[in-house]
This record gives structure tokens, C-alpha cells and sequence, in this order.
């Protein structure tokens, strides 16, 4: 092959591939169409021959290009939720040619079929998209003539609806309805779109089907319904692909109302408390509460045969119909918040209010258990009358006293001095703290009757026993104790091991009604003594016998010399004979007395011991 002629002839300049020619200008000649020269040679006979070819390229078609065609867009309408739809794939063919004639257009699904111009969908008109939500389109277009070809594509797209869901009826409850009611229609916006973002999402209301579907003829709030109930039909439109759904309706109904505490005045349910706190913390006084007797005010007028009367911890709760609180109910804290709803029983209206719950303390205060009414020893005569005091005030408080169930209309004080002993007992009436309960809380007290004793005591051993023995005994109608020359008290009157000696023996009413003494004389002589001038033991005596003018006592020393008579009233022997001291030694001694606690005549012959 050669681009002249004279290249042909003298057999020069052949292009070097024939394959991959490129047309070109030769010598000022036109490059399309352009002649190129074959020179056709026998391999055998080395013969040739010479002829030309016209080479000629032709134009393609010029569609719009891809990046300018529009997608095809559908909302999801045949069949909700499947992504699928009946495309017309020939909506954009003018716009694709480009306004070139000549030339015709084939789709197909693939890039592949449509360069070799296979599978060409039969009818692009109802084209089914298969994948969802997007699918691209493959267009073939074709010279009529040449058969020259280009190749462009779109994309299909498959827009969701709106969700729609079912929508509750829109009740409007009036008093003294007459079935007519302007409805806000947009409070239903939140419901209606459950959950979908409104800002992109436009919900319109309609009087008919027609409309909603054509969203036509959309209804403004408030809206008055024409007929009760009413019918409204919904319409939801994506505000950016503009697919709409009108299957949701509801029922828009003017019913007759329930009232709440009408008046407006605020309900407080005052209770006193079950037990007398002593916490100091009126927070947590709880009692029981019938709140069945608050329904006249939450009703204020309406008929109860009409309207039901429930009441609830939250408002959440009131307002859902659920968890009722049980009629004979106990606060969880003081003061208490909770709420009443009062049911239309014909209608699904209702209305809800408030109740406090609050706890009243009753009056606290603490009296004795007894108290002691002392009387003197004949118990005719008061000597002490106990105070019985609440401690309360008396401008905060009534009292009521009583003595033995009699009430005691004289007293009215905080406090009441006991002149007589029996059963007291004090209503006391909390007067300032609230008008309606007027809490009251009483106390009961014994007032018990004492006196001082009378006392007798007697020493109950013999004299010279090894263990003294002394008992008092005290009468009188009070409970005694028993103290031996002031030592501790003890319940009984009987002391042991006793010491010689006189002594006091005091009995006192243990309710602290006073007290009586006695005195009682233990006779006997002592072991020892040691007459060496210290002023202690320095002489020698029977204790206890000076009473006894006619008791004779003698001392002898070891060896049976008389060495001394004594005088039962005298201050006893010092320890000397006739004026010269005797030496340590033990020496003995008889006496003769009268036994104290029978009056027997008795002789006592024993030893004691001298020490220097």
C-alpha cells in the first residue's frame, strides 16, 4: 500500500502496517476520503498490477452524554416496600439524541450487550426494574445508514414511601358539647409520621380520599368537622423526593367532657397520724388514707353515678389509666403528691387534678408511768402531790384530765398537781397546727399513795451470842428499805453480825415519802483491851449492860483472886489492882443479868485479854 502514486510505481515508501494506518494528508489533498495505492504482486512470477482504494471515515452519532441525561426517578407505588416499578426507558430519548436524525436508540442492561448490540429490551416502554433501589441503563445509539454506533447510559432509581401507620382516633372532650369542635389537626403531625423526621416530611389532612391522593384541597388548622364523627384522610409526602402515602385515616369526635376539681381549689386530704412520732422528722409520718372520701371534691358536682373517680402515684400513670392506687392507701412520705382521674362512663373522656396527702403529727409528749402521792403516817393527811406534767403549751393545746374514767372538768391545764391517788389520764387536742383534724393523742398514769414508816427494831439474838443479830420492822403503806447506822439500804430489816454497841436502825419509803428511825442495844464485852493510856481500849466493860442497874459483874485473874467488881453504869476496870497495873495475862469474869430479849436471869462466866 502507498500514499501516491509515484510511490506505487517505482515501489518505494509502502506503508509499513497496513493495520494501523492512520488517514492523513498527502500533498495538500483531502484526507477523508483519501486514496491510497495497492500494488498486488505474483510471488510466483514476480508480475504485478496496480489499483486504488478510497478510504473514508464516518461520523458516530452525537447523543447527550451520560453525565448530562437525567435518572429515572418512581416512588415505590405498585407494590409498597418491593422496590420495583414499570420504568419508560424512552421518557429521556429526545433529550438523549440530542435532536440528531437518522439514528435510533436500544437499551440493555449491560455495558457489554449494548456494544454488541445484543439483548436489546424488547419493551422499553414497561421496562421492570431487578435491582433496587438504583439500576443503570445502557443505551445503544445507531446511524440508520452507517451503522455507526455511540454508546451512553442512566440510572433508574426506586424512591421508598413514607411509613405509614395506623392513627387513633382524635377525641375532643367538651362540656356541653354541641358536636362541633375546631380541631388542631397538626397535633397529630407526631403521631402520624412515628418517628420520621418532620423536617422532612410534609403532613397534609384531607375531607376525602380523592384528595388525600392527589393532595389537593388540604385541610388548615383549626379545622371545625362538618359532621361528628368525621372521617380525615392523611397524606404524607417526602419533601425531597415527593413520594406520598394516603392510606392513614382516623376518626376526629366531639364527646362530652369530664371535669377534675372544677373550682380550682386545692384538694388537701389531712389525716393525723396512726402513732405519736418521736423522730422529729415529719417527713416520713405516714398513715392510712380512704381515699374514696375525697371524691365528692375531686367530682365537685358531677354525678357520680356519671363519672368514675380513680387516683394514682404519677401523672404519668393518671394519664395512661394504669396502676391505680387501692382506695385504702398508705403515704410513702409527708406531704404527698398524687393525682385523681375522673372518667366520663360514657364517653372516653377524662380529666385529671391533684390531691396532697398530709400527715398531722399527734401531740407528743411523755408522762411517768406512776407517781407518788405521799400522805403522813395516818394517811389522812397530803405532805407531797405530785406534779403531772405533759410539758406542752397551753396555747397550742387543750387537755382533757380524768381521774379513774371521771373526767376532772376543772382541769384544763398543761400539767395537774394529784391530791388523790387512782388512774389519771390526758386527752391532749393539737388546736393551732390544722382547723380540720385537730389531732389528739392521750396518756394514762397511776398515781400510787405512800407515807413514812413507823419502826420498830429489837435485837432478836441473846447477849454475848457470837453473832448479834438486830430487826427493825416498818409499818406504814409505802415500800421501806433498811439502813444500819447509815450504811447501804437493803430490802430487809434483819441485820447479821451485829457489832455491841448501840444502834440506829432508819426505815425509809422508797417512793421518797420520808423516813423513821429506832434504836437498839447489843450487849456484850470485848476480847480484849490494852489499858496503856492512848485513849483507845484502855479499859475493860460490858457494852449494853448499863441498863441493867442490878447485874453484877466480877473479874478474876487466872488463878481465881477476885481482882475487881464493876458497876453496870460505870466506865470498867482499867486494868489494876489496888493501884498496881496488872501484866498481860487473860482474865476472866462471871455476870449476872437479865436476858435482854426475855427478861430470864442469867450467869455468863468467860475470859478476856490484857495487853501493854
Amino acid at each position: 500500500y502507498y500514499e501516491t502514486a509515484a510511490d506505487a510505481q517505482a515501489g518505494v515508501n509502502a506503508i509499513v502496517d497496513p493495520t494501523q494506518y492512520t488517514n492523513t494528508s498527502v500533498g495538500g489533498s483531502a484526507s477523508n476520503p483519501q486514496t491510497l495505492y495497492v500494488v498486488v504482486t505474483d510471488t510466483d512470477t514476480g508480475c504485478t498490477d496496480q489499483t486504488t482504494l478510497t478510504i473514508r471515515v464516518l461520523p458516530n452519532p452525537t447523543p447527550t452524554p451520560s453525565d448530562m441525561l437525567p435518572e429515572l426517578v418512581l416512588c415505590d407505588d405498585t407494590n409498597a416496600g418491593d422496590g420495583v416499578e414499570a420504568f419508560d426507558l424512552t421518557s429521556n430519548e429526545v433529550l438523549l439524541l440530542n435532536g440528531e436524525a437518522g439514528v435510533s436508540a436500544t437499551y440493555h442492561e449491560t455495558a457489554e450487550e449494548a456494544n454488541t448490540g445484543s439483548n436489546a429490551i424488547a419493551d422499553p416502554t414497561q421496562y421492570i426494574n431487578n435491582t433496587s433501589p438504583q439500576q443503570t441503563i445502557y443505551v445503544r445509539v445507531t446511524n440508520d445508514t452507517t451503522g455507526c454506533y455511540e454508546l451512553v447510559d442512566f440510572d433508574l432509581r426506586v424512591d421508598p414511601l413514607p411509613t405509614a401507620v395506623a392513627v387513633t382516633d382524635f377525641i375532643a372532650c367538651e362540656l356541653n358539647t354541641d358536636g362541633f369542635y375546631a380541631f388542631d389537626l397538626t397535633q397529630k403531625d407526631t403521631e402520624v409520621l412515628a418517628g420520621q423526621d418532620p423536617s422532612l416530611y410534609t403532613v397534609s389532612y384531607h375531607e376525602t380520599q380523592a384528595d388525600a391522593d392527589a393532595l389537593t384541597n388540604a385541610l388548615t388548622s383549626p379545622y371545625t368537622n362538618i359532621s361528628n364523627p368525621q372521617e380525615i384522610f392523611v397524606a404524607i409526602t417526602n419533601n425531597t423526593t415527593g413520594c406520598s402515602v394516603s392510606s392513614p385515616r382516623f376518626n376526629i369526635e366531639v364527646q362530652e367532657a369530664a371535669q377534675a376539681n372544677s373550682d380550682q381549689q386545692a384538694i388537701v386530704y389531712e389525716q393525723c397520724d396512726d402513732e405519736v412520732e418521736t423522730d422529729g422528722n415529719p417527713a416520713n409520718d405516714s398513715t392510712q388514707f380512704d381515699l374514696s372520701t375525697q371524691n365528692t371534691a375531686v367530682l365537685d358536682g358531677q354525678d357520680s353515678a356519671n363519672y368514675s373517680v380513680s387516683y394514682y402515684a404519677t401523672e404519668i400513670d393518671a394519664e395512661l389509666g394504669v396502676n391505680p392506687l387501692p382506695l385504702l392507701y398508705e403515704n410513702l412520705f409527708n406531704p404527698q403528691l398524687i393525682y385523681t382521674r375522673v372518667d366520663n362512663n360514657a364517653t372516653s373522656c377524662y380529666a385529671l387534678s391533684e390531691v396532697t396527702l398530709q400527715v398531722n403529727p399527734l401531740p407528743a409528749f411523755t408522762l411517768e408511768a406512776q407517781y407518788v402521792l405521799c400522805t403522813d403516817t395516818n394517811g389522812t393527811e397530803v405532805i407531797g402531790a405530785p406534779l403531772i406534767d405533759t410539758g406542752l403549751s397551753e396555747t397550742d393545746y387543750s387537755f382533757e384530765w380524768s381521774l379513774n374514767g371521771e373526767v376532772l372538768s376543772a382541769e384544763t391545764g398543761s400539767s395537774l398537781q394529784a391530791t388523790q391517788a387512782g388512774n389519771y389520764m390526758v386527752e391532749v387536742t393539737d388546736t393551732t397546727s390544722s382547723t380540720v383534724t385537730s389531732c389528739s393523742s392521750s396518756q394514762s398514769t397511776e398515781v400510787i399513795e405512800s407515807g413514812p414508816p413507823t419502826v420498830e427494831a429489837s435485837v432478836v439474838s441473846q447477849a454475848f451470842a457470837e453473832n448479834h443479830i438486830v430487826e427493825a420492822i416498818a409499818t406504814g403503806i409505802g415500800v421501806y428499805e433498811y439502813s444500819l447506822d447509815g450504811g447501804p439500804w437493803q430490802e430487809s430489816g434483819v441485820f447479821t453480825n451485829v457489832s455491841p454497841g448501840i444502834h440506829q436502825i432508819t426505815a425509809r419509803d422508797r417512793r421518797g415519802c420520808g423516813l423513821a428511825s429506832a434504836e437498839v442495844l447489843v450487849m456484850d464485852y470485848p476480847l480484849y483491851f490494852t489499858p496503856n493510856g492512848d485513849g483507845a481500849h484502855d479499859t475493860w466493860k460490858i457494852t449494853g449492860i448499863d441498863t441493867q442497874q442490878n447485874a453484877k459483874i466480877y473479874i478474876f485473874d487466872r488463878y481465881g483472886k477476885l481482882l475487881k467488881q464493876l458497876s453496870p453504869t460505870g466506865e470498867g476496870w482499867n486494868g489494876t489492882y489496888n493501884g498496881t497495873m496488872m501484866p498481860n495475862s487473860d482474865y476472866w469474869f462471871t455476870v449476872t443479868y437479865s436476858e435482854p430479849s426475855t427478861g430470864e436471869q442469867k450467869q455468863l462466866s468467860a475470859h478476856f485479854t490484857l495487853k501493854r
